[in-house]
């Protein structure tokens, strides 16, 4: 039985290599991913989304053109659509830059077909994603290069920290659920707090906002709570 047209999750991409290209295409065979069109230099990027009329939009920000320009134009224009970084650049300033303008997520392209098509799939729901490996190496590039500072005020606990540093390793929520003996309802409580106390959305504002603060995070059990003397 095929794949019915309402399942489906329509994929453009912009990239400036034709056997990549193709290799994408091979890599989203046989799961809801559909391509349904391409172009090759950042210039393309706004006709294959009105051409193909995408639920993503893959680019590679390495274009030739203004890739980034490309990436706001299409987001200014089809605030719908959901875009993808999909590129071989690391540097810490094209990650942070790309999210601050509103994508929805920043992959690496040694990333494997299935981890790819997860990671679409989790972005289509609305989740946003970055490699996991890039986001761990951006948090502790950081936390190396400055000195710890004061996180703003905001009472992170050692918890918080715990939960920030298992996300910035990229594990997933029944993953940190399992690491802690918790439940995964248990982990999206404590998440949705640390979210609130940090004034951010997701666990990709999450991982942001720890940098700007210059948070050192790590991914261990928090030494045990002594409890409180009983007055």
């Amino acid at each position: 039985m095929g794949l019915h047209v309402a399942d489906r999750i329509k994929v453009a991409v912009v990239d400036a290599h034709p056997l990549y290209r193709q290799g994408l295409s091979n890599a989203l065979a046989g799961s809801r991913l559909v391509p349904v069109a391409e172009g090759a230099t950042a210039g393309d990027a706004y006709e294959v989304v009105e051409s193909g009329n995408p639920d993503v939009l893959l680019l590679d920000v390495a274009v030739p053109g203004d890739g980034m320009g490309a990436v706001e134009e299409v987001l200014r224009a089809r605030p719908g659509i959901k875009v993808v970084i999909l590129t071989a650049c690391d540097e810490a300033e094209h990650v942070t830059d790309a999210l601050s303008m509103g994508v929805h997520g920043y992959i690496l392209k040694d990333v494997s077909g299935p981890e790819l098509v997860s990671a679409i799939e989790a972005i289509h729901r609305g989740e946003p994603y970055i490699t996991p490996a890039l986001a761990s190496r951006l948090l502790m590039r950081r936390g190396r290069s400055h000195a710890p500072q004061a996180s703003g005020g905001i009472d992170l606990t050692p918890r918080d920290r715990q939960l920030l540093g298992f996300l910035a390793t990229g594990l997933t929520n029944q993953e940190i659920a399992v690491s802690l003996g918790m439940n995964v309802r248990t982990v999206k409580h404590y998440l949705t707090q640390v979210f609130r106390k940090m004034r951010v959305r997701n666990r990709v504002e999450a991982i942001l906002e720890a940098q700007r603060m210059r948070l050192e995070l790590e991914a261990r059990m928090p030494p045990p709570e002594q409890p409180s003397a009983r007055r």
